[in-house]
């Protein structure tokens, strides 16, 4: 019998410095299935994919086509529209119109945040939007111009970065300062990284399980359609905070996320059925729903749900789920309904993780 370990920090995994500002809030992701679509609210959970059964349990979703996925990223970029706010670095253009002398042509944000202005002295500009540093300037200009018409205009944003992790030549925390897509963020960060195979250059990147987090949330980009098939509807234009993830192909790892006492990722073995490998993670907490366990095998973004009734499982009454690499397994509490909510719940959990191996690898 097999005992899979912990994974150690490893070369082929190099994620996240942004982790930690994603972790805070995770919105809703209605591209998932929600359970009542697939089980009327008052049936028994015990009734649920044919547990008492003994086949294999089923995926309970649908992957998404490519229109679909289109569709929802369309929706994702509509309600995530960019909202920019001024830091620590910036730079700023400000002019009052007909009043030379109240023209400033490269005014930096200082680091605590404020800039000085002729006649009112300091302004607060880092934390807020250009519309709200505007109105404050011509409000408090007011008593020393008649009707003054103020203008200000970003020079150079320095305070905005995304993050770009795994196998790229050179991962990191980019400036933002103009628009930039997802592939022109992997060309700066030098392309994908290659090793050899049998005397042949070869990607290592696992396009499959890379995802772009946005504001918490995983949106919907085809990786493998957009750098293998060249379909450049999925090549938006990142945001401030922004973060993607590469994995690397040579990588084999499980997640064992959710109401466990231990979550953590684990090294692939061959044959870990997924009742043997949740003995990893040192028992379940009082809020663990074992009834639904979750698996979600494939790209974040458009994932393959199977859900089992660990207790079923566990009596011969249903068949176990063997674990592919990349699975995560999550067990949800008691209250959890919808598999949008795990999705929202899996995402932060598995960069903090990630963050955890950064950490203890640099000591």
């Amino acid at each position: 019998m097999y005992t899979p370990m912990p994974c150690k920090m490893s070369d082929t995994l190099v994620c996240l410095a942004l982790a930690v500002l994603l972790m805070g809030g995770c919105a809703s992701s209605p591209s998932l299935p929600v359970e009542g679509d697939l089980l009327p609210p008052d049936q028994p959970a015990s009734q649920d994919r044919g547990s008492n059964t003994g086949q294999d349990p089923q995926p309970a979703n649908k992957q998404k086509t490519v229109e679909q996925q289109l569709a929802e990223l369309e929706q994702h970029l509509a309600a995530n529209e960019a909202s920019f706010q001024l830091g620590k670095g910036d730079v700023l253009s400000i002019s009052v119109y007909d009043e030379p002398d109240l023209t400033l042509e490269s005014v930096p944000v200082r680091p605590d945040g404020m800039i000085a202005f002729p006649l009112i002295g300091d302004v607060q500009v880092a934390g807020r939007s250009v519309e709200a540093i505007t109105a404050e300037i011509r409000e408090r200009l007011l008593q020393f111009v008649l009707e003054p018409r103020v203008s200000v205009v970003v020079r150079e944003f320095n305070s905005l970065d995304y993050t770009l992790y795994g196998e790229v030549v050179n991962p990191g925390v980019f400036p933002l300062t103009t628009e930039v897509s997802i592939t022109g963020a992997i060309a700066k960060a030098g392309g994908l990284t290659k090793g050899q195979f049998r005397a042949s250059s070869v990607e290592l990147a696992d396009l499959t399980h890379a995802f772009l987090a946005r504001n918490g949330q995983v949106m919907p980009v085809d990786f493998v359609r957009l750098i293998r098939h060249g379909d450049m509807r999925f090549d938006i234009a990142l945001q401030p905070g922004d973060y993607i993830h590469i994995p690397s192909g040579l990588s084999k790892e499980v997640y064992i996320l959710g109401e466990v006492r231990a979550p953590a990722l684990f090294a692939f073995r061959e044959s870990m059925p997924m009742s043997r490998t949740l003995a990893l993670a040192e028992g379940f907490t009082n809020d663990a729903d074992l009834s639904r366990i979750h698996i979600v095998r494939g790209a974040l973004h458009n994932p393959t749900v199977i859900v089992a009734n660990f207790e079923d499982v566990i009596n011969g009454q249903a068949q176990d789920v063997q674990l592919e690499p990349g699975d995560v397994v999550y067990v949800p509490p008691t209250a959890l309904s919808r598999y949008s909510r795990s999705i929202d719940k899996i995402l932060p959990t598995i960069q903090a993780l990630q963050v955890g191996l950064i950490l203890s690898g640099s000591k």
